[in-house]
């Protein structure tokens, strides 16, 4: 082979691998550093110990205590580990799919930018035991679909990227809390008593009588007692979760009830409304001889704490305090028992 033919295949195989650089660029954005994830965690999964959320004005602070995760920003109740670890895998999943903006003033038209007074962008960092910086400091933005995706930035940089991968980080508070905190079935309670009307199961059925033992005449108020009263126990799983504090005994127009589980045995539950939402307080009521299991099992999850319920049903309960669902917002007659 001559000199000349030697320098036309080298010529041409430089191009062939100039060609192939350029496809496998464009591919990923014109960036090299495609295709790459955007955290690992491999080397220090085993040490994680912290997840810090922040979305509008909420922030939640999730930290593992003698072996158990617990919401810290919520004095310390039990939060659901399913949680942490969806995160931390989701966001060990994210891969660098195509680089998008680095210009600040873009950063709204990906729900990217922060501080973010909306809430549509969240701050995630993620915490190992031992190290003083966090192991990711993310801003996450909108998804992204066709592929299933998210837009992300690291810490401060400007540069967003488009992730490919899965990641779902609960919103609000209601998604760490580690629930049921109750989960007692209409079907598992006998009767419930008030002060002035008590309800009695009847196979599938709630009878209403006064304390004359006659049948209650209907008013919105023991309605709304009838229809939600039964059902309040089963997938109990609050909005959100404070300490108890010592006014909390006292609020005004608040409701008393005991639902039993068997003819010795019931759950004290006080409700009030503060703040438009109705708070719930559980406890163990009239205590037989024999214990019930179930209730001793809900005792430790209780003690202490005053629960919000979601809005969808608070608004079955307001009309026990006395407030009416507004016109064009008519409520079923019966409420579904889970959300």
């Amino acid at each position: 082979m001559n000199r000349q033919a030697v320098r036309v295949l080298v010529v041409v195989a430089v191009a062939a691998i100039l060609v192939a650089a350029f496809i496998r660029m464009s591919r990923g954005g014109g960036t090299p550093d495609v295709d790459q994830p955007l955290v690992s965690f491999a080397s220090d999964a085993a040490a994680i110990d912290r997840v810090e959320i922040e979305q509008g004005s909420d922030r939640i602070d999730v930290q593992r205590k003698d072996g158990q995760w617990v919401l810290a920003s919520r004095d310390g109740f039990p939060a659901k580990a399913e949680s942490v670890q969806e995160v931390v895998r989701g966001l060990d999943g994210l891969r660098k799919s195509q680089r998008m903006t680095a210009k600040p003033e873009r950063h709204a038209d990906l729900d990217i930018g922060w501080p973010d007074p909306s809430g549509k962008a969240r701050r995630v960092r993620v915490f190992a035991a031992g190290k003083e910086k966090p192991l990711a400091d993310l801003v996450i933005g909108r998804a992204a679909s066709s592929p299933a995706g998210v837009y992300v930035r690291v810490g401060d940089d400007p540069q967003v990227w488009r992730c490919a991968g899965v990641l779902n980080v609960p919103a609000g508070v209601s998604g760490w809390l580690a629930t049921p905190v109750a989960d007692f079935a209409s079907d598992q309670l006998q009767r419930i008593t008030l002060s002035d009307v008590t309800l009695t199961r009847a196979g599938t059925e709630w009878k209403m009588t006064g304390p004359d033992g006659q049948p209650a005449a209907s008013t919105p108020r023991l309605d709304a007692i009838k229809s939600t009263l039964p059902y309040l126990l089963t997938g109990f799983a609050p909005d959100d979760v404070r300490r108890e504090v010592p006014e909390d005994a006292s609020r005004p127009d608040s409701i008393e009830a005991q639902a039993w589980v068997d003819e010795a045995n019931a759950v004290a539950i006080r409700m009030w409304m503060q703040d438009g939402r109705v708070w719930v307080r559980l406890a163990p009521g009239a205590c037989g001889a024999q214990h019930d299991a179930r209730i001793d099992a809900g005792t430790p999850k209780w003690s202490g704490w005053v629960f919000q319920l979601p809005s969808w049903r608070s608004d079955y309960l307001k009309p026990m305090f006395g407030v009416v669902a507004p016109a064009d917002a008519p409520l079923p007659a019966t409420p579904p028992a889970v959300p």
